[in-house]
């Protein structure tokens, strides 16, 4: 990994342990936390602990965990009952492409059938910079730790 010089960074405040966050995983290259504007229920980021701001800084064995990591989660999430066999993962790579926080992270997002109208309104929304209300940090956690027991 080819690290970014470090700006302020809300993800690695986090991963720095400066911020609290609601964690389900942690290890040497990666940090798992719940997302505070969730698109759905269950809802999970995966940075990078080292400041990375975009995708082709990672190098194959890096992006090769990331992706092993993701189906990790998104099998936590089905097992815990926030998705129904489905899910959908984001990475939002440079300010073109809508990037709010300039780490990378990936969104591992569940779902349902028949939440397309929720998941869209959503997700449009977020594209335009509207996150709505925080969820509640004692929910957040609780699924983290349900998708904590599941990973």
């Amino acid at each position: 990994m080819n690290p970014t010089p470090k700006p302020a960074c809300i993800f690695c405040d986090i991963c720095e342990e400066r911020l609290s966050a609601s964690i389900v995983h942690r290890d040497e290259r990666w940090l798992v936390f719940m997302d505070i504007h969730p698109i759905r229920q269950g809802h999970a980021l995966i940075v990078p602990r080292t400041h990375l701001a975009h995708l082709d800084q990672l190098d194959d064995d890096a992006r090769s965990g990331l992706m092993r990591l993701a189906a990790r989660v998104m099998a936590a999430q089905e097992k815990a009952g926030y998705a129904a066999k489905g899910g959908n993962l984001l990475l939002n790579d440079g300010v073109a492409a809508n990037q709010h926080v300039p780490h990378l992270h990936l969104h591992c997002i569940p779902r349902k059938s028949g939440d397309q109208i929720g998941f869209g309104t959503r997700l449009l929304s977020r594209t335009f910079g509207i996150f709505g209300r925080r969820t509640d940090r004692r929910q957040l956690d609780e699924i983290a730790r349900s998708l904590s027991r599941h990973l």
